[in-house]
């Protein structure tokens, strides 16, 4: 939260232990500086959104195209909340980079697994499974970040994933009359 109301650079560990209302010692016993305590924040973060994308693809009641544009907009949606809808948005987005891109690729990869498997399932999409979830999730990523809102925002990427499936799912249809018509 501190670095989201901030920024970074404005950001010391004496005030990291005084809103956390603990000593600055102890705060020193977990994290030996700032940048430190970056990392761990950014793998937390990592992990809340890899738990929100795990969530909305395990509901086996609900349809897969459906599963899949909640999960690439509860990823999007989270970090709308902690990092965008921050002024200081930029900045931490460039010292993520910077100092946590490791957490984020392997994000980025656990993700992008998470939603082939998901798409493996389904025999329309299981021949281009990989690919099809590389497009959904890089492409949502473009759109969900030119976004003002995070209203606006799920709006783009639920047209944007329904118009991504149903092409595929028509691609795959198409392909499968050509092999029984030949």
């Amino acid at each position: 939260e501190m670095f989201k109301r901030v920024g970074f650079r404005a950001v010391t560990m004496e005030m990291v232990a005084r809103e956390a209302n603990v000593a600055k010692a102890t705060l020193y016993s977990y994290f030996k500086n700032k940048d430190e305590l970056f990392i761990a924040v950014s793998a937390r973060m990592a992990r809340i959104l890899r738990g929100g994308v795990e969530q909305a693809l395990a509901k086996p009641d609900v349809p897969l195209d459906e599963r899949l544009t909640e999960a690439v907009i509860s990823k999007h949606r989270l970090i709308f909340t902690l990092v965008r809808g921050s002024p200081h948005a930029a900045e931490l987005f460039s010292y993520t980079h910077a100092m946590a891109g490791d957490i984020f690729a392997e994000l980025d990869a656990a993700i992008l697994r998470l939603l082939g498997s998901a798409m493996s399932s389904d025999p329309q999409f299981a021949p281009t499974a990989d690919l099809l979830a590389r497009a959904l999730y890089f492409g949502s990523g473009q759109l969900a970040s030119r976004c003002e809102s995070v209203a606006a925002m799920e709006a783009e990427l639920r047209t944007f994933s329904a118009i991504h499936l149903a092409g595929a799912r028509a691609l795959a249809s198409k392909q499968s009359l050509r092999v029984l018509t030949n």
